[in-house]
């Protein structure tokens, strides 16, 4: 059987196989046949934020199958690095090999689904490591709360010299409020002292006791009689 004869046969039965969202034959025209065929990391109808689909791409050369078909990966490049990629296409480059002389787009293709599930447990550990990397920064912001500000010699002076201005400060403004309440709250010696026209206060009271007159009209004649009213006369 001609490689032309093999090529457009294995056409037939890989569209047999995979459905028409599944498979696209770009070319049919011998000998330049390509087609793709699109996988899913997730084959089950709940979709994840983890899925991502693949689109395998087969160019036939010539003498396939005498010769390894070329091999690329496209859908996948916001998920993964290039190098990653390029891994995986080696390895399905092998299986092609190890299939040599033979139709081996389903055993690419299967090789490829078994890739898929390494391809999605990358991803988790990548996910995985950066929530641990947000993780280990928020506990690094955490203890360097704590930790505080490393203390050196230049810095302990600095703070010392604010320290005692701001505690001079605070203790002159006290002295002055102090100060300001005694002004307001002078004791009577203080008052004695500071006004001299007090020392004459007693004395002034002393003689004008003489000087008062009872008006008895103001009070009751039975008031009065409970009263010892001594006239002066008793008084000489």
């Amino acid at each position: 059987m001609s490689h032309q004869e093999q090529q457009e046969q294995e056409i037939e039965a890989l569209e047999a196989i995979y459905s028409e969202e599944e498979i696209h034959v770009a070319c049919r025209d011998y000998p330049d046949i390509e087609l793709s065929i699109e996988l899913k990391s997730n084959q089950y109808d709940d979709p994840t934020d983890d899925d991502f689909d693949v689109s395998l791409g087969i160019e036939f050369p010539e003498k396939y199958p005498d010769e390894i078909p070329k091999i690329t990966l496209s859908g996948i490049e916001d998920a993964f690095t290039e190098e990653r990629i390029a891994e995986s296409i080696q390895k399905l480059q092998s299986v092609a090999e190890e299939n040599l002389g033979m139709v081996m787009v389903f055993a690419i293709v299967s090789a490829l689904q078994d890739e898929i599930g390494e391809l999605v447990e990358v991803k988790k550990k990548a996910k995985e490591e950066i929530k641990e990397i947000e993780k280990e920064k928020k506990e690094a912001e955490s203890r360097k709360k704590f930790e505080g500000t490393v203390v050196t010699p230049e810095s302990f002076r600095a703070w010392k010299e604010k320290f005692d201005a701001e505690r001079k400060a605070e203790i002159d403004l006290a002295e002055k409020e102090r100060l300001a309440n005694l002004a307001g709250r002078l004791t009577g010696r203080q008052l004695f002292l500071r006004d001299a026209t007090l020392n004459l206060s007693d004395v002034t009271l002393i003689g004008a006791q003489d000087e008062v007159e009872i008006d008895e009209s103001l009070f009751d004649n039975e008031e009065l009689e409970g009263l010892d009213m001594d006239s002066d006369e008793d008084d000489e």
